[in-house]
């Protein structure tokens, strides 16, 4: 009697048997965080070649994007909103700047906060790129459903909100 192959694909492959010893068993493949950034890791290298065939650096890119999102944003909001040390956002936020794609000007309620907003050349760079980000994450959504894209974007506000404070 021949064995059924299981219906489930194996999205990683099994490592290697040694010949001594004994074999994996493969318990990361149910390990969330591991999954996670498997899948963060290979959207990201995806997503960095479109970006350098478009000449823009991805810090650029989540700066762009981030202060896109919400209109303007102070430093530290960059920094929450795109996952950046403060240094690095704000060098970015300066080229960003000198590039004639960003403007700081104070807030209005509080004139000691800088925001930054995106200027009319740094909506026409980001309107560069977003396609190319957007066909980079339909490719990688190929085959799942509305309902399960729906689902997954539930279940990952969930996790962020889980994990958004020290233990």
């Amino acid at each position: 009697m021949k064995k059924k192959k299981s219906k489930r694909a194996r999205a990683i492959p099994k490592s290697p048997s040694r010949s001594a010893g004994p074999t994996g068993d493969d318990w990361l493949l149910n390990f969330i965080p591991y999954r996670l950034n498997r899948v963060a890791h290979k959207l990201n290298t995806r997503l960095m070649s479109r970006l350098r065939a478009r000449r823009i650096n991805p810090s650029k890119w989540r700066v762009l994007s981030v202060v896109k999102a919400h209109g303007h944003l102070s430093i530290n909001g960059i920094v929450d909103a795109a996952l950046m040390e403060q240094p690095t956002a704000s060098r970015v936020v300066a080229k960003l700047e000198r590039e004639g794609r960003v403007t700081r000007r104070s807030a209005e309620r509080d004139s000691r906060v800088m925001e930054i907003s995106l200027t009319p050349k740094g909506f026409e760079a980001f309107n560069e790129i977003v396609p190319a980000a957007l066909s980079h994450q339909q490719i990688a959504l190929r085959n799942v459903s509305a309902k399960e894209i729906r689902a997954l974007v539930s279940i990952l506000e969930k996790i962020e909100s889980n994990i958004q404070f020290p233990d």
